[in-house]
């Protein structure tokens, strides 16, 4: 069930933009934060647009112990450029952007995993190398919704993990292809 709804998410997500065309700049490469550890796909159709697709382990509270199972999380982000200089070994831009994420995680101060639905904002700095090398340095905020059940009822309330780990950094590296 679990496996069902996190791969119906993803087809959502990708489903949401469309397909890829000839002229669109493609990337592929890790994404490593405290809040967890992924994979991240990025594609841009222009200079100033930039589409980012993560799927990460949760990994809330487990490296202190408390718990050791991570969560899956699934995060679109959809950067603008809201800045950019260049040198001749590589660019630099700033980007601003918002998003949405979902997956099956663990809140704060609970024991349960349950269904997140969030809305994002993401603010990133990055690197664009000449050889085709990318480093990403940034944070995202998510305020939504978590559901759980305790027994026989059904839980809805707010997502509290999504703002409290807004400024945790993270960081991607990235091959462009």
């Amino acid at each position: 069930m679990k496996i069902r709804a996190c791969m119906t998410t993803i087809l959502v997500l990708l489903s949401m933009q469309g397909s890829l065309r000839a002229g669109d700049r493609l990337s592929a490469g890790l994404f490593n934060s405290y809040k967890g550890f992924g994979i991240s796909l990025d594609y841009a159709a222009n200079e100033d647009i930039l589409n980012s697709y993560i799927i990460y382990a949760d990994t809330y509270r487990m490296f202190d112990g408390t718990y050791g199972d991570a969560g899956l999380k699934l995060v679109y982000i959809h950067y603008n450029r809201l800045s950019s200089f260049s040198s001749e070994r590589a660019s630099f831009d700033l980007l601003l952007g918002p998003g949405a994420s979902t997956g099956y995680a663990r809140d704060w101060g609970t024991d349960r995993l349950g269904f997140i639905f969030t809305a994002d904002v993401a603010v990133a700095f990055k690197v664009r190398f000449i050889r085709n090398i990318d480093l990403e340095l940034g944070a995202f905020a998510e305020l939504g919704f978590v559901t759980g059940n305790n027994g026989s009822q059904f839980l809805l309330s707010m997502y509290d993990n999504g703002l409290r780990q807004a400024f945790i950094p993270f960081l991607k590296i990235m091959k462009r292809f």
